[in-house]
């Protein structure tokens, strides 16, 4: 088992990279927003190793404003990744039926909802400890529900109705724990490099800075695709288990 487990998470990487090298410009994509988001930053002060000067810096209204355009392309890009790591054809997967856009709606809109309290988080509590609190509790929801979705994500990428939210989690049961270890194991290591890179970023000199945040930019596109990739990996092995069909074409999941 833990072979296979191991085997999962070596996949949803491998899925991952083959998919950017497919597709580059989804990695460049987010990773063009995150750079300019780092532009702004840059601007405001962010990355000057003041304190002061950066908590003014990350709540300035201009960079919060980045949080919207930048979590719709993450979702835009999970939708086309997840396309292509189930149909493997980048025609297919940028084409994708309406049925799939109006069902994967209303996984943004789900997603939206940790998102929203961590971006606006600032309006809902007064103190520095009730915004980290807000953040640290929807980020933990988010990352705690997503392993029950994946079935769901993946029919709503593919147009399908099997699958709704309940249908999913009913569905996933005992293999939640497998889900979660995999997603958890796509996404923490490359969102700590994510966060290290913005810390050390700070005080350096600007050329350091800008090869530094270069970098954050290709982790945070890369992370784009890594994470749907897994998603789908575990949906394909919830899938096999319970002898559920994962494509439109009804074929069944290889485990």
């Amino acid at each position: 088992m833990i072979q296979t487990f191991f085997g999962d998470v070596a996949a949803a990487y491998r899925d991952g990279w083959t998919l950017a090298r497919a597709l580059p410009w989804l990695v460049l994509a987010m990773a063009g927003i995150e750079l300019a988001q780092h532009a702004v930053e840059w601007r405001l002060g962010f990355f000057v190793g003041d304190a002061a000067l950066h908590r003014q810096a990350a709540t300035a209204p201009l960079r919060m404003a980045f949080g919207w355009p930048k979590m719709l392309t993450l979702y835009a890009v999970g939708f086309i990744a997840i396309r292509w790591c189930v149909l493997r054809d980048p025609h297919r997967a940028l084409r994708p039926p309406p049925q799939a856009l109006q069902r994967y709606v209303w996984v943004v809109l789900f997603q939206l909802v940790p998102a929203v309290a961590i971006i606006q988080a600032g309006s809902f509590a007064a103190s520095a400890s009730g915004v980290m609190a807000i953040r640290l509790t929807a980020g933990l929801a988010q990352q705690l529900s997503e392993p029950l979705l994946c079935l769901w994500f993946v029919h709503a990428a593919l147009g399908s109705h099997d699958f709704g939210p309940l249908a999913s989690a009913k569905a996933t049961r005992w293999l939640y724990v497998w889900a979660l270890l995999l997603v958890l194991i796509a996404r923490v290591p490359a969102s700590q490099l994510h966060a290290r890179l913005n810390i050390w970023s700070a005080g350096q000199a600007p050329a350091m800075q800008a090869a530094l945040l270069l970098l954050d930019a290709a982790v945070v596109g890369l992370l784009a695709v890594i994470v749907p990739a897994a998603q789908v990996r575990a949906a394909r092995r919830i899938a096999a288990r319970r002898g559920i069909a994962l494509t439109p074409d009804g074929a069944m999941p290889s485990p």
